[in-house]
């Protein structure tokens, strides 16, 4: 899997640099693949395990290089061409320099991490002889990670935790990181999770002086302000128009590198949106879906998803997931990452798709998430908000609320109210302390005050001003860290790239300009996308407005790895550490039925954040 490092340090120093050579040395000694992408006086960047769409893109007059997979922005919405490979001329260059990173957020996609070097010598900055000052951009909505760490008087940017080991490197937990966690779930925070390493977030660019010191870092990238955030589109046919042209060109574009791919295929509306799109991209790729399915369910996604995978033709591979075969003790540690994993996850659809990969020759795996968030089928209950915020109380706000209330088994009044109660008292903040409740059943009380009492302060937006629950719900995904490495095996073996193309900036982008009641067309969950890809989803899929789901599923996996949970859980490190509630948690863990409130995922959520601190110590 592809990786970069990037050391960065003072030139004028003989100690900086001799540590700096080490380091290079015993990063290339690691592995045969690593190469040297870039190089300047104090700065120099190593790339591992490039392909066809991971790679080095450089700025002009040597200003630096561009790591991972960059598009172009198309500039009308009328057109799911691919988007042209992104190419830096030194007008571009300059902007970079000169914006500090913005301009890659407006003119630029994809998924990559940008180094960019200013000497002075375009920027019209001063320094002294020879020496340089940078900047570390992440792009908005890519999942290439990008974190920092100091060693030896030289500042390492990288990829992957496993480098850092590999060169002798070890970084204790940080434990006001693991009580965030433990309280509000997946959530991206600004809090470091690991002493001694710092994260560059999405949209974000951090600044290093010319010594190669970390100085500051600013967001260029909001969900609520990016380019043409103000400009809605409210015309729903417009709006249809605009949503097939950019999610087809960003599947076309993300496609375009790939000769062979995977389709996680559910049956569900997002997963055969993309599949539809996949079907029409111009260099077409051989396609092999996959369906994961619960063993002796009566929530079957097989039949949804043989109507996805017929109308194309394509080979389908169909996966049993049997609760009886999960068995944690047996699970071998996940590779070591920065931020907490699922072992469920990474075990169960690794290790599947490394398989399937391997026999068809597949580089990516396309997945519909998070389709739910970004075309509002979690946020319908707000679309009467947004009526109303163009409307007021007409005639489209209440045939709206009514749409809203029938859908939820709710008056039109009770909708109404809610309307008038957020817009008069904010959105979502009554919204947020539910959802937060319901994770954070088994965290003892002190903990959740302690960490409630600083609401806000540790939003990777907070910068910008609090985002609502509402657009927290939008983003899906880009809510949490970014997850790019299998880690059921090494980062430095072969395995299908995750691409979520409803994910990537230029689909985000449009969905957020459309307001939710026009994403809640004719009353159905995502029936604007229903409208704009009628042409391209099967018909039984269009008209299905449910979800299969296996009843009891996780229970059962809870049941079944009792022992394992109990071991960890109760006599593990967040309950020594008083972060976790015994009592609860011993309800929870409880043989047979219990009358324990808290939720399988929460459970699955501090087994995980247990396993990753016995992992990283």
């Amino acid at each position: 899997m592809f990786r970069y490092v990037a050391l960065m340090w003072n030139a004028e120093s003989p100690g900086a640099s001799a540590g700096a050579a080490d380091l290079e040395q015993r990063i290339r000694a690691s592995a045969s693949t690593w190469e040297v992408a870039f190089e300047k006086r104090g700065i120099r960047v190593l790339v591992a395990d490039r392909s066809a769409c991971f790679g080095t893109h450089r700025f002009c007059d040597e200003a630096g290089v561009v790591v991972g997979e960059v598009f172009t922005r198309l500039k009308h919405l009328d057109s799911d061409v691919p988007a042209y490979e992104g190419r830096f001329n030194r007008l571009e260059t300059w902007q970079a320099i000169k914006t500090q990173g913005r301009s890659l957020a407006s003119e630029f996609w994809g998924n990559f991490v940008a180094i960019i070097v200013d000497d002075g010598s375009l920027s019209g900055r001063e320094f002294s002889a020879g020496q340089t000052g940078a900047y570390i951009f992440k792009d908005p909505c890519g999942t290439l990670p990008c974190y920092f760490t100091e060693c030896r008087d030289v500042r390492l940017v990288f990829s992957s935790l496993e480098d850092c080991r590999n060169v002798g490197l070890s970084f204790r937990v940080n434990w006001a990181f693991v009580r965030e966690r433990a309280v509000h779930g997946f959530l991206d925070t600004k809090i470091p999770t690991l002493t001694g390493i710092s994260t560059v977030h999405r949209g974000e660019c951090a600044r290093f002086d010319n010594l190669g010191r970390f100085v500051s870092r600013s967001l260029c990238w909001h969900p609520l302000h990016f380019a043409r955030a103000s400009e809605l589109i409210t015309n729903p046919a417009a709006a249809a128009n605009a949503l097939r042209a950019t999610v087809g060109s960003c599947v076309h574009s993300l496609v375009s590198h790939h000769s062979s791919v995977l389709a996680q295929t559910s049956g569900g509306l997002d997963s055969s949106i993309i599949l539809g799109c996949l079907g029409s991209a111009p260099n077409k790729p051989k396609i092999t879906c996959y369906t994961g399915y619960a063993h002796e369910s009566v929530c079957d996604e097989r039949r949804w998803a043989r109507y996805a995978v017929q109308r194309g033709g394509y080979r389908h591979v169909e996966s049993c997931r049997d609760p009886c075969s999960v068995v944690f003790g047996d699970m071998r540690r996940l590779a070591p990452s920065v931020e907490p994993a699922s072992y469920y996850t990474h075990w169960q659809r690794g290790v599947l798709e490394r398989e399937i990969a391997a026999e068809c020759g597949a580089t990516a795996s396309f997945t519909g998430d998070p389709g739910d968030a970004t075309l509002c089928a979690t946020t319908y209950n707000f679309a009467a908000d947004h009526s109303f915020r163009r409307h007021g109380l007409k005639l489209e706000t209440f045939r709206t609320a009514l749409r809203v209330a029938s859908r939820g088994d709710k008056t039109i009044w009770q909708v109404l109210a809610n309307v008038l109660r957020r817009g008069v008292f904010g959105a979502g903040h009554a919204d947020e302390l539910r959802r937060r409740s319901s994770f954070n059943r088994l965290v003892s009380r002190n903990i959740k005050r302690e960490v409630e009492s600083r609401r806000g302060d540790a939003n990777i937006w907070a910068s910008e001003g609090l985002i609502s629950e509402e657009t927290r719900q939008r983003l899906g995904t880009l809510a949490f860290p970014p997850e790019f490495y299998d880690l059921s095996t090494s980062p430095r073996n072969a395995a299908p790239y995750t691409v979520s193309p409803l994910c990537a900036q230029p689909a985000m982008e449009i969905c957020l300009r459309i307001p939710v009641d026009i994403h809640f067309d004719g009353g159905r969950s995502r029936g604007l996308a229903r409208r704009a890809f009628a042409d391209v989803v099967p018909a039984p899929i269009l008209r299905r407005q449910w979800k299969d789901r296996p009843m009891l599923f996780f229970d059962e996996i809870i049941q079944r790895n009792l022992v394992f949970m109990r071991e960890h859980l109760l006599g593990g490190t967040l309950m020594r550490e008083g972060i976790l509630d015994h009592a609860a948690v011993e309800l929870a863990l409880k043989s047979g039925p219990t009358r324990s409130n808290a939720i399988s995922a929460e459970i699955f959520s501090h087994l995980d954040l247990e396993l990753w601190i016995r992992d990283s110590t």
